[in-house]
């Protein structure tokens, strides 16, 4: 038996998934989002299983791409992606143009292309976290109150890395050699403020004191109910 997954191209119905079942007589559960079903097929290997899947079930659900769930024999998963009419020999003269084989040619193009992905990521959200950090009004310094800036008109990242951090109900602390320089709280702790708008607002950086070497650099987690209040760490808030 043979797991794969069948990556949607949109959600299906309970009756075209009923429908499905009827059809292909294999055993098959959709995920909670509805984008994607798990199949289980019997064959004599992952290729077999993945080409029954297309025969059997390619006309009654909108297959975008087929994944085996598990790696085979030599630690590989294995992806089905239809090409279009063409596509095919496109790639053999690519590979051939580079003196590789076509199974070698897209190894090297996908792993080429997920480095490049996770590197502008990467760069992204960066980005988006210094922005945050250098656009915050700085508690108890001589800014003006005007200077906050709504969450909503932070990059995108930014206001989602935000929200999911208020949504946990933890405290997050930004750190660098001279201690806290940003805290962000939880959405509930918002309820007493008097700011007509959710703002991102940052804790006030230590002017002087000892180096902060435990963990430069580091972002330090704390539940929102137990982090201290002291008088040298006042409470930012998002």
């Amino acid at each position: 038996m043979h797991a794969i997954e069948i990556i949607l191209k949109r959600t299906v119905s309970g009756v075209e998934l009923k429908a499905a079942r009827h059809i292909s007589r294999m055993p098959m559960a959709p995920s909670q989002d509805g984008k994607s079903i798990a199949v289980l097929v019997s064959a004599r290997n992952e290729e077999h299983a993945i080409r029954k899947v297309w025969r059997r079930l390619e006309d009654s659900l909108p297959i975008d791409v087929l994944c085996t769930v598990f790696p085979g024999p030599d630690g590989m998963l294995r992806m089905s992606i239809p090409f279009a009419p063409g596509v095919k020999r496109r790639i053999r003269a690519w590979a051939r143009a580079t003196g590789k084989s076509t199974e070698k040619f897209l190894g090297s193009a996908i792993r080429e292309a997920l480095a490049r992905d996770r590197s502008t990521e990467s760069a992204r959200q960066e980005c988006a976290l210094n922005f945050m950090l250098h656009n915050c009004v700085w508690v108890g310094s001589s800014s003006n109150i005007t200077d906050r800036i709504a969450v909503s008109r932070l990059p995108l990242p930014a206001e989602q890395l935000i929200r999911r951090i208020s949504a946990s109900g933890t405290r997050v602390t930004f750190t660098d050699d001279t201690g806290p320089i940003a805290s962000l709280i939880s959405e509930s702790q918002l309820a007493g403020l008097d700011a007509p708008i959710t703002v991102a607002e940052c804790d006030c950086r230590k002017a002087e004191g000892p180096p902060y070497t435990p963990h430069d650099e580091a972002v330090q987690e704390e539940s929102a109910h137990g982090a201290p209040h002291g008088d040298d760490e006042q409470c930012g808030t998002v």
